[in-house]
């Protein structure tokens, strides 16, 4: 994304008309507010993905702690 620059020839040509000053297709807060929204979905996206994990660890502790209750519980019924 480059501006287009015009450069002055040293020619001064009173009958041309004044040309405006060439647009920038993105501006710079646009662009920057832009790079600030997919860093905020980065952000989210890890933050998803963390819990994600978390719950799958959540779910393993989970089926451990079954398993020790459940031993346990035939433990104190057999004896």
């Amino acid at each position: 994304m480059q501006a287009r620059v015009e450069r002055d020839n040293g020619a001064n040509d009173e009958d041309t008309p004044m040309k405006t000053p060439p647009t920038i297709p993105m501006s710079i807060t646009r662009w920057v507010y832009r790079a600030w929204l997919r860093s905020r979905i980065d952000t989210y996206t890890r933050s998803l993905h963390a819990i994600a994990v978390q719950r799958e660890n959540d779910f393993h502790a989970e089926r451990i702690l079954h398993r020790a209750i459940s031993t346990t519980r035939s433990k104190l019924q057999s004896l």
